[in-house]
């Protein structure tokens, strides 16, 4: 195992055991005058199908943010890790929407939902650094979704979406880690266009 490859998966232990403390100490996990400050850098006219997450463990809720992205009519849709795959699709739900387990246990939309490509994600963050990267679980399969639209010449923005206090100053990455454009957290947005 490489030296990063060994940082990271130690860092994953930290900042698990890190979030869980958040958690219980946090008492606004979605800000309304945070997640506005982001309508004045991406123009919400333009986009139409935003990607977010059903949060699992100890990750910030996403609860209100869904609320929100559908309240501002945007198509909602979550990610789905195909058979046999390394990167996700995206398929819209709906506040009725039915969900069953999919890969790791992450409850995925059901299958005869519509695939869209998202103009917009969300996406969860063990750990996020100054420059605008993050720490996911360790699958990559953010990465290599993000890496696949780029080579299609799809324009879209990243933000990840964690507690203010998972910041890091920096991650160990690897070159082919993803620079997100924003992260939101319950207190502030980070710019990093």
């Amino acid at each position: 195992m490489n030296i990063l490859v060994s940082q990271k998966k130690d860092l994953r232990k930290i900042l698990i055991k890190k979030r869980e403390k958040i958690k219980k100490n946090v008492d606004v996990e979605f800000n309304y005058k945070v997640f506005d400050q982001l309508r004045e850098f991406i123009d919400f006219e333009k986009i139409q199908d935003v990607a977010s997450f059903v949060s699992i463990r100890s990750e910030i809720s996403t609860d209100q943010l869904n609320n929100k992205i559908m309240e501002l009519g945007k198509n909602l849709s979550f990610p789905v890790i195909g058979k046999n795959s390394d990167q996700l699709n995206f398929k819209t739900v709906d506040a009725k929407n039915s969900f069953k387990l999919g890969k790791f246990n992450i409850p995925e939309p059901i299958n005869d939902n519509k695939d869209v490509i998202p103009q917009l994600f969300f996406v969860p963050c063990l750990g996020f650094d100054l420059k605008g990267f993050r720490l996911g679980y360790g699958g990559g399969f953010y990465d290599r979704t993000f890496a696949k639209f780029n080579k299609l010449n799809l324009k879209f923005y990243s933000v990840g979406f964690a507690f203010d206090d998972q910041k890091q100053n920096k991650l160990p990455r690897e070159f082919f880690d993803y620079k997100l454009d924003f992260v939101l957290t319950e207190k502030q947005l980070y710019n990093f266009l």
